[in-house]
């Protein structure tokens, strides 16, 4: 009995991966949520007077590029690097990029941020994941061990965007001046911080990724075996069987419905910062809020806390006589919320007073109660994404199928500021209206539609 609790325990360099995980996330969320105010911020305010289209453009592709670089740095771990030295080396290049950023005289000084933050990404990311997969012996704990990761990853970007948050508003404003490059120049320093965190528990990863990931290791890292099929293996080049086919249009379909879930929920970074600017009282008596704080540090709060709300939820539901909801369901779900939270904002313009001047300001109370709402949209989702995948994916092609997802999400980012752009055309309510009733609709005919959908996946061959 002893043994078996031994056996399912994590192992250390799991909680290792997970602190350096949330160093990165401490860098990326504390100059993210700014990044948008830094380049539409008059140059006398301490930004860079970027136009506002141009400027949504530019921090969208910072997270945009974040999600496909890591499918190139998975190649090169996969062949080529030991996974610990490309993370090594994600690190130093993140560290650089936001150096540069904070250098930055104009918008091509953070395009470079952005191409060094993405890069470095790429060598980080999907390879700590990988990394901390191949530490377990057996995979019964994987769900566990990634749920868990989940939650450093938003304390994360809830201490990081919270502290960046203060500082700039607060700690480094200097007169009229707002201090955004020590913020930038701060989220190089966390990644000093975490490479140095990283490195001195390599003895923990049990010998793990000091070779290329074609190959296993023991525990002191000597090459064991490949994970390469045997080229004699016929079963990989057979065709896929009509469910299998049909399990891949399915997670196409998810794929889909992921970019259009992102590509509005990603709204809150560009139309609701600038509508707060613009339209919303933003403090609370004479404490000024930023705007990272409701977009960012709250949802972060809020990812952390119904983590396990959700899974509750999910196991009370999956215990009834008809299981638990289905995956189309639950997209349906999200898109809902999604809808509402852009209803909320409706109320508020409205109580506001539709087209009224600037001058009259809108309670903050809005866009926390927006923030709230679209984040349980956001959990209904987000988390269950990668699980789909892995429940019905064909083998040979889970890893490209996760990158189908991954590439959704990159879509959806490139895809916002055009939206954006077209809303800037329009005054905020009906825009405000207009997304309420898409995301309804939507949310209606998935639901309707999830029987047929569902069959894709629950099908027989």
């Amino acid at each position: 009995m002893g043994e078996t609790q031994v056996k399912q325990k994590h192992p250390k360099g799991f909680y290792a991966c997970c602190i350096t995980f949330t160093f990165e996330r401490l860098a990326f969320y504390g100059a993210k949520p700014l990044l948008l105010l830094f380049l539409i911020t008059a140059v006398a305010e301490g930004g860079l007077g970027v136009e506002r289209t141009d400027a949504a453009v530019m921090a969208a592709n910072l997270t945009a590029y974040t999600y496909m670089a890591p499918l190139i740095g998975g190649v090169i771990c996969d062949r080529w690097m030991g996974a610990r030295y490309a993370i090594a080396l994600g690190y130093i290049i993140m560290a650089v990029g936001y150096i540069v950023g904070y250098r930055a005289q104009g918008p091509g000084g953070v395009n470079a941020m952005i191409i060094l933050v993405s890069i470095g990404t790429g060598f980080f990311k999907g390879n700590l994941n990988a990394l901390i997969g191949r530490q377990y012996k057996s995979k019964e704990l994987l769900d566990t061990a990634f749920s868990i990761q989940y939650s450093y990853v938003n304390v994360g970007a809830f201490f990081g965007s919270l502290l960046t948050g203060y500082l700039y508003l607060h700690l480094f404003k200097r007169g009229e001046v707002l201090g955004f490059r020590q913020c930038l120049l701060m989220a190089a320093l966390w990644c000093v911080v975490g490479l140095v965190w990283f490195v001195l528990n390599w003895k923990n990863l049990q010998g793990q990724g000091i070779k290329p990931f074609k190959y296993l290791t023991d525990e002191k890292g000597n090459i064991i075996g490949s994970t390469v099929e045997d080229k004699g293996d016929a079963k990989k080049d057979e065709p896929l069987t009509p469910l299998e086919r049909n399990r891949v249009l399915a997670i196409v379909l998810v794929s889909a419905f992921s970019m259009l879930f992102w590509l509005f929920y990603y709204q809150q970074d560009l139309a609701l910062v600038i509508y707060m600017t613009d339209y919303v009282k933003m403090s609370i008596g004479s404490f000024a809020i930023p705007p990272s704080w409701i977009t960012t540090t709250w949802n972060g709060l809020l990812c952390i806390a119904l983590g396990g709300v959700m899974a509750a939820i999910w196991k009370k539901l999956a215990a009834r006589p008809q299981g638990d909801m289905n995956m189309f369901k639950k997209v349906a779900l999200s898109f809902l919320f999604v809808g509402l939270a852009f209803g909320i904002m409706v109320v508020c313009e409205f109580l506001r007073g539709v087209g009224a001047d600037p001058s009259v300001k809108a309670s903050v109370v809005f866009p926390f109660l927006f923030a709230t709402v679209i984040t349980v949209g956001e959990m209904c989702f987000s988390p269950l994404r990668n699980s789909f995948v892995s429940k019905y994916a064909p083998k040979k092609y889970v890893s490209l199928l996760m990158g189908v997802i991954a590439v959704s999400t990159f879509g959806a980012n490139k895809l916002s500021p055009f939206v954006q752009a077209f809303i800037e055309k329009f005054d905020v309510f009906p825009v405000f209206v207009g997304i309420f009733a898409l995301m309804l609709v939507f949310a209606a005919l998935i639901w309707l539609a999830n029987g047929k959908l569902n069959r894709l996946v629950e099908g027989k061959d």
